[in-house]
């Protein structure tokens, strides 16, 4: 492919990345496992893939790796800007949270509430760009898929016990039946915790299954989704006012547990207002930003085709942490 940059959205469970012609027709690769060194002994492999995917159809202009943790673990940094550059010496590495915050805004003001295996929130406002959060899941990640995972299983562990009331172990029971757990287990969600290969991505999955027993109806999971929500609209505020962002700032969203119901009620409630439609998704403001790095001048033509998805798309749920 003649002319081209290239993305790679990295996460804790999942790696996408993209390619982008000087039109902004888009090619998204198949997606891989998640690429997060603070957790995942087995982050430098999948971002190779990821890496060797691009390179299998030249060589990038420029490329944007949106990176899970970069900027928090100085070692960690120096390994994935060494694999990324090395392989790619036309490139930039960034937090991921940074390159979906410039895709949903596209230069303009506004707060990114990110919310998937971990959770942060990012905003740019008259006080420069800012971040709030992102502090892992042994001290922070509020409101995360992760943390939604543990408050529910330490919910069940107390029901199980008999420390909880009637609603907590029917939420407990019903939750045992979507994890397929052992009934006659005495332990049975650390039986579960403790065969899953990736525990922490293990954890953060319960977070689907309590959200579909949310909208099922169920009270115990829809008071677990709107506590999450809380937290969320605590970070998008803490981080309008270190932009300088005045009240009823625009905000948006983007990772898997805001496409909960019930979680973007509580936060959109919160906040006082909607969310605005992001401007490009994460792995397309990627492109974005290469496209500017590589000196093509992107206009409104390009976001516009970048927008549209068009091209061979092989895997546009990747696209969409």
């Amino acid at each position: 492919m003649d002319g081209f940059v290239a993305a790679i959205d990295g996460g804790g469970t999942k790696t996408a990345a993209a390619i982008a012609d000087r039109t902004g027709r888009v090619t998204v690769l198949p997606e891989l496992g998640g690429c997060n060194p603070q957790d995942n002994p087995g982050w430098a492999d999948t971002l190779q893939s990821a890496i060797a995917a691009i390179t299998a159809r030249g060589a990038p202009s420029f490329t944007i790796a949106g990176l899970p943790g970069h900027g928090e673990v100085p070692d960690h940094d120096r390994a994935m800007e060494r694999l990324v550059t090395g392989l790619l010496p036309q490139a930039d590495v960034i937090n991921d949270v940074a390159m979906a915050w410039h895709g949903a805004f596209a230069g303009a003001e506004g707060v990114l509430v990110l919310a998937g295996t971990g959770s942060m929130a990012m905003a740019a406002g008259p006080a420069g760009l800012h971040r709030v959060g992102g502090w892992g899941d042994l001290i922070g990640d509020e409101g995360s898929a992760l943390w939604i995972g543990q408050e529910a299983l330490r919910l069940c562990a107390q029901a199980w016990d008999g420390r909880r009331g009637a609603a907590d172990r029917a939420f407990a029971e019903a939750l045992s039946v979507r994890l397929s757990l052992v009934a006659d287990h005495p332990f049975p969600f650390l039986d579960w915790l403790m065969q899953q290969p990736h525990p922490r991505i293990a954890m953060a999955g319960v977070a689907r299954h309590v959200d579909a027993l949310a909208d099922a109806g169920d009270a115990v999971a829809q008071a677990i989704l709107a506590r999450a929500g809380e937290e969320l609209v605590i970070q998008a505020q803490a981080v309008a006012g270190r932009a300088g962002l005045g009240r009823g700032f625009d905000w948006t969203s983007a990772g898997s547990v805001l496409r909960s119901r019930t979680v973007a009620q509580a936060v959109a409630q919160g906040l006082g207002r909607a969310p605005i439609q992001p401007r490009l998704d994460a792995l397309r403001g990627g492109l974005w930003l290469a496209a500017e790095r590589a000196g093509w001048a992107p206009g409104q033509a390009f976001r516009a085709s970048l927008a549209r998805g068009e091209g061979d798309d092989q895997s546009l749920a990747a696209a969409r942490h």
